[in-house]
């Protein structure tokens, strides 16, 4: 996949939307073609994917010594 912004004047893909898209996707020939989306489209799609994907923290590559407790 690969994202990029657009040379020519294209329609946003949104239904609904009458701006002009601003980046443009490709999945390489997994669609037939490249989906278009203006910026807001963009920012409202950002929202909505980071609701959904919360990423994980990256693990050490050891374990911490935790301190044992003196009774």
């Amino acid at each position: 996949m690969k994202m990029s912004e657009c040379n020519g004047q294209i329609k946003c893909d949104f239904y609904g939307c009458t701006h002009l898209a601003k980046y443009s996707f490709s999945t390489k020939g997994f669609l037939k073609r490249e989906l278009n989306f203006c910026d807001d489209c963009m920012k409202e799609m950002f929202e909505c994917f980071s609701k959904a994907c919360i990423p994980k923290p990256v693990e050490a590559p050891f374990k911490r010594k935790t301190k044992k407790e003196t009774k």
